[in-house]
């Protein structure tokens, strides 16, 4: 069983998950989340050891990644986005957030095809301040590497389009999509 609740876990675990498929080394590593660079490989060792991460050697550098054919890999990765990745983030920047009524994580993310270079896409429904929510949203980019395109639209707005069947809006709701408000 994989322990996610030190700092350590926390970080590689949301940020490898969010960004499978990338090979960092140590030093890249304790240098972007500010970790222990002892504690960090201990606990790369030991999810090596379990099987969720795997490691190469290149020059003199080791380079770590999760291990996608590891048994529990996709039920791993949904718990972790869901309570300390991407979807836990925005559900509780969101709440700061005032008029927002519904909003939604949809496209390469909901849909689990999601490459390095995918952003995530997020439909808020309300009347907002969408300068506060580029803001809150601009934050949240820079922590997670991500680039995050919000559609914005009124209540109104939205139920207009869903009547009158507009293509983007039968997308978005006939596809996979996550709530996150």
């Amino acid at each position: 069983m994989i322990a996610i609740k030190s700092k350590i876990a926390k970080a590689l675990l949301s940020h490898f998950f969010l960004h499978s498929g990338e090979e960092l080394y140590i030093n890249e590593i304790t240098v972007k989340f500010k970790l222990d660079k002892r504690n960090l490989v201990k606990k790369l060792k030991e999810y090596e050891k379990e099987g969720l991460f795997k490691s190469k050697k290149m020059g003199n550098q080791i380079y770590y990644s999760l291990n996608r054919k590891y048994p529990l890999y996709n039920e791993y990765k949904k718990i972790v986005l869901k309570t300390i990745g991407i979807e836990n983030n925005l559900s509780e920047i969101l709440k700061r957030v005032k008029g927002i009524k519904k909003a939604y994580i949809f496209g390469s993310y909901a849909s689990d095809k999601m490459d390095l270079s995918s952003d995530i896409d997020l439909l808020v429904i309300g009347d907002i301040d969408t300068i506060e929510l580029h803001k809150i949203l601009l934050n949240l980019q820079k922590s997670i590497d991500r680039e995050i395109n919000p559609v914005n639209m009124t209540e109104n707005e939205f139920k207009k389009r869903k009547t009158k069947k507009d293509s983007f809006i039968r997308n978005v709701l006939s596809g996979k999509k996550i709530r996150v408000k």
